[in-house]
């Protein structure tokens, strides 16, 4: 009877014993501390933005930007305002050479210390450029969005040359 009371007994500690908590946040971003997942609020901000963004539908972007946000391109322009911004894409929806993509993953990471409470959206993106029907620049985006109040204040964006 003993020894059915201490199994008893031990099996009651170890149910009761609550298991360890598993880091979350891992890696480390500059001083803001260590990075964690996101949620799918901030990708859907970015997803919605793209999906206006291929119909060239301005007025449907402006919805997922912040006035002020700052936009950095791959080729060094910039914009300061979401304003800016859409006056670039206008400028180039009217050039010769059009461009087709396929966005082909985005995640969100937040940072441990990030007092503004925003989060950090990351996209990749396969882009064909065509000029009078002939592929003419395949490339991959890399692009980083900050997503605060379900609007982008920040962007930026880097491109390279795709090797198929």
């Amino acid at each position: 009877m003993k020894k059915v009371f201490v199994f008893i007994s031990i099996m009651c500690f170890v149910a009761c014993t609550a298991p360890e908590a598993v880091e979350k946040r891992v890696g480390f971003g500059g001083e803001a501390g260590k990075v964690g997942i996101g949620s799918q609020s901030s990708v859907d901000v970015v997803v919605g933005l793209d999906k206006a963004w291929k119909e060239y539908d301005l007025e449907a972007m402006r919805v997922f930007l912040d006035d002020s946000a700052e936009f950095n391109m791959s080729d060094g322009t910039s914009a300061k305002s979401a304003q800016a911004f859409l006056d670039i894409i206008y400028e180039e929806a009217g050039k010769d050479t059009t461009y087709a993509w396929d966005m082909f993953y985005a995640f969100a990471v937040n940072l441990e210390n990030d007092t503004i409470g925003g989060e950090w959206v990351n996209a990749g993106f396969n882009v064909d450029g065509t000029h009078q029907g002939e592929v003419v620049e395949k490339v991959v985006y890399n692009e980083w969005y900050y997503v605060l109040d379900g609007k982008i204040t920040d962007f930026s964006s880097h491109k390279r040359v795709r090797n198929d």
